[in-house]
């Protein structure tokens, strides 16, 4: 009887987990249409490629794991479509990997570091976008992350 109690309360906060995670997504898309509409185009994440065709990598070096303000986090290495500048989905074909990861990360569980490239003072998403999108919505200041640092010069 004991057994059926736990699993009916898990199962419970699994759900309310969910709600609270689609409540989230529904939210965060609201808040980048808000943005376009007022914009009249959505500022985007900056592509590291981009970067990589105005300036030489000259060095690249592991910084270890490290806690990065997510307002230090601008740019992407490929899902520049997929999000905006302040990390809100603009999709919502992205919705069930979004939603999974927000209620994972609402329930208190810890998720693995997102990996990110340091170029300046500036960081691009390698891997993480879901957990970093959400991390903003739940009102996260940091996130633990990868970092790779890239030295660069001038074309």
């Amino acid at each position: 009887m004991q057994h059926a109690m736990t699993l009916t309360a898990g199962f419970a906060r699994d759900q309310q987990a969910a709600i609270r995670a689609s409540k989230l997504f529904d939210r965060a898309r609201q808040a980048a249409d808000k943005h376009r509409r007022h914009a009249h185009s959505t500022r985007q994440l900056l592509a590291l490629s981009e970067i990589q065709e105005q300036y030489t990598i000259t060095g690249r070096h592991y910084a270890g794991i490290q806690a990065v303000a997510l307002d230090d986090i601008r740019g992407s290495v490929n899902r520049v479509t997929d999000f905006d500048a302040d990390l809100y989905p603009l999709t919502d074909h992205i919705k069930g990997r979004w939603m999974s990861v927000a209620a994972v990360m609402a329930s208190g569980a810890n998720l693995p570091p997102v990996e990110l490239i340091k170029v300046g003072d500036v960081y691009f998403i390698v891997d993480g976008h879901h957990r970093i999108s959400a991390a903003r919505m739940i009102k996260r200041d940091f996130v633990d992350a990868v970092v790779t640092v890239w030295d660069i010069e001038q074309n």
